[in-house]
C-alpha cells in the first residue's frame, strides 16, 4: 500500500515498534556502561580501606588485613561493619586488571591466585594475621553454628588463639572434609562431584611444592577461606608464592580444578600438616567462643540431621505432591531454627566465661 504522496505507506505501530526496538538495545547498554562505571567507581573506593577505632583499643590488637578475593560485581561494603580493630580491607578483583590490586592475569585459579599473589605482593609488608576470605557475607562455605555469616565469624574469632595456631580455617565442619577426604593416590576420574579435584591432587601437590613425597590422605574442612600469621606464611620465602602463582597460570586445567586443588594444600603450604582436622566443637569453642557443653551438642548435632532431612522433604516436586507435608516441614524447621538460635546464643554466653570455657574444653578433648 502507497501513501498519496507516492511512498510506501507504514502502519504507525510498526514505526513504533521499530523506534522501540532501536531504544531498547541503546537503553540496555547505556545502562550497562553506566553500571560497570559505578562498580569500577566503587572498587576504587573499596580497593584499601581503614577501619577506625579508639587508639587505646587499637594498640591492644594485632594488625590484620582482610583481604578479599571478588569480581568487579561484587558488593564488599558489608566489611565495613567488620568490628576488629587494626583492620584494614584490601579487595583483589579478578576481572579488572585495572583495579589497584588484582592477579596477574583475569579469572584464572579463582581465590588461590588472588592469595598467592597477595602473599608474594606484600611479602616483605605483611600485617600481624591476614585473613582471606570471598566476596560474599552470607554463604553456605560459613555453617549454621556461625550464623551462615562471615560478619558472625569474624566478630567472634580469638585473634590470640589465631597468632597461637598460625593458621586456621574459618569453616570448622568436617562435612565433606574431614579427617581423610582426599587420597592422592586415586588417579581416576571421579564420580562423585565433591571430589573432582582428587586425581588431580598428587601432580598438583607434587608440581607447587617441587617434591616427590606427596601425603596419601589431605583433610581439612573446606573453603579457601583462613587466617594466617605472618609467620607462616614465613616459613616459605617469596619464591615459594611466585612458584604457585606461576603454576596457577601456567596449568592447563580448567579454573575450577586449578583452584580447587589448592583448598586440600592450605595447611600443608603453613603448618606442614597433610590433615588438619580440629574436633569441631573444640574448634568453636577455642576459636570463636561458642561453647556447647555435652548437652546442648547432642541437640544441636541432632536437630542439624533433622532439618537436612526436611530440607530434602521441602524440595518443590515432593512439596507438589504432598503441599500438607510440605507446609509441616517447614513449620518444624522453623521451631529448629529457634531453638538452634537458643542454643547458639546459650554458647556464646558460656564462651564468655574464660574459666567454664576452659572446663569445656578440656572435656571435649576426649570427645
Amino acid at each position: 500500500m502507497f501513501s498519496s504522496k507516492g511512498g510506501l505507506w507504514v502502519p504507525h505501530w510498526r514505526k513504533t515498534l521499530s523506534f522501540v526496538l532501536v531504544l531498547i538495545p541503546a537503553s540496555l547498554y547505556l545502562y550497562d556502561t553506566y553500571h560497570t562505571a559505578r562498580q569500577r567507581d566503587a572498587v576504587k573506593a573499596s580497593s584499601h580501606q581503614k577501619i577506625n577505632f579508639n587508639q587505646s583499643t587499637v594498640d591492644d590488637y594485632p594488625t590484620v588485613n582482610l583481604v578479599v578475593a571478588s569480581l568487579l560485581k561484587d558488593d564488599i561494603s558489608w566489611t565495613q561493619n567488620v568490628p576488629i580493630p587494626n583492620l584494614n580491607i584490601i579487595r583483589y578483583v579478578s576481572d579488572y586488571l585495572d583495579a589497584e590490586f588484582h592477579p596477574p592475569v583475569a579469572k584464572k585459579g579463582r581465590e588461590a591466585l588472588i592469595y598467592h599473589t597477595y602473599m608474594h605482593d606484600f611479602y616483605d609488608d605483611l600485617p600481624d594475621i591476614s585473613i582471606m576470605i570471598h566476596a560474599d557475607e552470607t554463604s553456605w562455605h560459613v555453617e549454621d553454628v556461625l550464623n551462615a555469616s562471615m560478619t558472625f565469624a569474624l566478630s567472634h574469632l580469638d585473634l590470640d588463639q589465631v597468632l597461637e595456631r598460625q593458621y586456621f580455617n574459618l569453616r570448622v565442619s568436617w562435612e565433606g572434609a574431614c579427617p581423610d577426604w582426599i587420597n592422592t593416590t586415586f588417579l581416576d576420574e571421579q564420580d562423585d562431584v565433591h571430589k573432582l579435584e582428587e586425581p588431580y591432587m598428587h601432580e598438583a601437590f607434587s608440581e607447587n611444592f617441587a617434591t616427590n613425597k606427596v601425603p596419601e590422605i589431605l583433610g581439612g574442612p573446606c573453603c579457601s577461606q583462613f587466617a594466617v600469621t605472618k609467620d607462616a606464611v614465613k616459613r616459605h620465602p617469596q619464591s615459594q608464592y611466585r612458584q604457585n602463582m606461576d603454576w596457577l597460570v601456567q596449568t592447563d586445567w580448567n579454573d575450577y580444578i586449578a583452584g580447587r586443588v589448592w583448598e586440600h594444600m592450605w595447611p600443608f603450604l603453613f603448618r606442614g600438616e597433610a590433615v588438619d582436622c580440629a574436633i569441631e566443637w573444640k574448634a568453636y569453642c577455642r576459636m570463636y567462643h561458642i561453647c556447647f557443653n555435652v548437652r546442648s551438642r547432642e541437640l544441636v548435632d541432632s536437630m542439624a540431621k533433622e532439618k537436612k532431612e526436611l530440607e530434602a522433604k521441602i524440595h518443590i516436586l515432593k512439596e507438589v505432591l504432598d503441599p500438607q507435608g510440605g507446609l509441616a516441614a517447614r513449620k518444624r524447621m522453623e521451631e529448629i531454627a529457634v531453638t538452634l538460635q537458643i542454643e547458639l546464643e546459650r554458647a556464646l554466653e558460656r564462651g564468655r566465661n574464660q574459666t567454664l570455657r576452659m572446663e569445656i574444653l578440656s572435656d571435649l578433648d576426649t570427645s
